[in-house]
């Protein structure tokens, strides 16, 4: 086995990450599918198109906001209510498509929002009903989506590969980043999020890092993670880190952080050409000489390599 490398040093990545968040608060909305429920101004359409959005955030930026075009349009000005009263048919293209989701896998993930929404009237009603209270929200998740699947009639055994996707399973071990995703868009009210989940067992202090290939390969260069695979148990070990520098909302830094994968900011590249004057540039492990941490100096406690 190699070496295990140490956790970060908090005094000097506290500050290098809040420097990161300065920079990248409230610009590049346009680089995140958060773009669309921004469009409406009814919470009820806020929350269900945030959850639309963040179901399909896989893939290239361009390819995600196309096919939320696509997929939005038809649903016209007041989308909760459309999904609510048409809930045996939902309007979707027959030759919808995005990446391996396809209209037939869409339409029943749109009937069991609809169903929710007619029903519960609301997602946050739902999610609320099967949460337990726990340290983070992975329990609630997977209640909230064990319902879905039912109510889209989805198995998985003979569902399409696109329908399994769009209602997972966050307590399997995976990192079901567009759940977790979708979680920090609802909860958090701070930047660009939403705010919409509000009281009670809504605190943004239970949210885990949303742990896609880019954010795991950045908190590994930050000493966040030693997980090899960007699964739960890196978002949990992650998030643990950062709810050290802020217990109450340790995925603020979030939407910095996924910046610099999105805009390839931080690219793999050994001639480290983009690391330019990045925020975290002195506490990042891809851009010292041999890999290592930063160490801190005992007379100043600056950093040296």
């Amino acid at each position: 086995m190699g070496r295990r490398l140490p956790g970060p040093d908090l005094g000097l990545l506290a500050p290098r990450l809040r420097a990161l968040e300065a920079d990248w608060r409230g610009v590049r909305l346009d680089s995140d599918p958060l773009l669309f429920p921004h469009r409406y101004e009814r919470e009820a359409d806020r929350e269900v198109v945030a959850f639309l959005a963040a179901s399909l955030a896989f893939g290239r930026v361009a390819s995600i906001l196309a096919s939320l075009e696509r997929l939005l349009d038809p649903l016209g000005l007041q989308p909760a209510e459309t999904l609510a009263k048409e809930t045996e048919r939902p309007r979707v293209s027959d030759g919808f498509v995005h990446r391996w989701v396809d209209a037939g896998s869409l339409r029943p993930f749109l009937r069991a929002v609809g169903a929710t929404l007619a029903t519960e009237g609301s997602l946050a009603a739902l999610f609320a009903s099967g949460d337990d209270g726990g340290p983070d929200f992975v329990r609630a998740l997977d209640c909230f989506f064990s319902v879905l699947r039912e109510r889209a009639g989805a198995s998985r055994d003979s569902s399409p590969r696109g329908l399994r996707f769009l209602l997972p399973s966050p307590g399997d071990g995976s990192a079901c980043k567009r759940a977790h995703l979708f979680l920090r868009w609802v909860v958090r009210a701070d930047g660009h999020d939403l705010g919409l989940w509000r009281g009670g067992a809504f605190r943004p202090s239970r949210l885990l890092l949303p742990m896609d290939t880019h954010v795991h390969r950045i908190s590994r260069y930050l000493g966040l993670t030693a997980r090899p695979a960007a699964d739960l148990r890196a978002a949990r070990e992650a998030t643990a880190w950062l709810a050290r520098v802020d217990p109450e909302d340790p995925v603020r830094f979030d939407w910095a952080l996924s910046r610099l994968g999105i805009l390839a900011e931080c690219v793999r590249d050994p001639a480290r050409s983009r690391c330019g004057d990045c925020a975290v540039r002195p506490v990042c492990r891809a851009a010292s000489k041999d890999g290592r941490p930063p160490v801190p100096s005992r007379a100043t406690g600056a950093s040296s390599r």
